[in-house]
């Protein structure tokens, strides 16, 4: 039985994906993760973009756009959120792991904003393939400008110390 991931496309105005650097990767990735005991898909989506990006999201500001094939073993459920614009220098990724020399680290370890077409060069394919070719991110981004969805992301949780910042 594949797993599934929960993610949050965050569109900024111009269009642009925010992204979180992998630690330990060379790929840039979105806020994703997999849920905890019966926690709900929009639930683990804002949870994980607290963890990694520092953001203050609740599960009605999203839009669900489906479950998309991902990996062989894992499959991608996606949220989208159209926010007004912050500079990703303001997110903190409070999600650790310890890594094979036995150091605590962030998952992330930068952010920045990416137009869509910087994604193939940034992203892991199988992500690539999902955001190129499974949904597309002009009309994601169009409907949430129409529909007036924008979040203020004022509420991006700042706290200093061991947290990632934007690279």
């Amino acid at each position: 039985m594949k797993s599934v991931s929960c993610g949050i496309l965050v569109f900024g105005p111009s269009g642009s994906l925010l992204l979180g650097h992998a630690n330990d990767s060379r790929y840039w990735d979105i806020p994703k993760g997999e849920g905890v005991a019966q926690e709900e898909g929009a639930h683990t989506a804002v949870r994980e973009a607290f963890e990694e990006c520092g953001l203050e999201l609740r599960p009605e500001q999203l839009r669900e756009l489906g479950l998309f094939e991902y990996r062989q073993d894992k499959a991608l459920r996606l949220f989208a959120v159209l926010v007004k614009h912050f500079d990703a220098n303001s997110c903190v990724c409070t999600s650790f792991y310890t890594d094979r020399q036995g150091r605590r680290r962030p998952e992330m370890n930068g952010f920045r904003w990416a137009a869509p077409e910087q994604l193939p060069q940034l992203c892991a394919p199988s992500l690539v393939a999902v955001l190129t070719q499974a949904v597309s991110l002009a009309a994601i981004h169009g409907q949430l400008l129409h529909e007036g969805r924008a979040v203020d992301a004022a509420g991006l949780r700042q706290l200093r110390g061991n947290g990632a910042r934007a690279l």
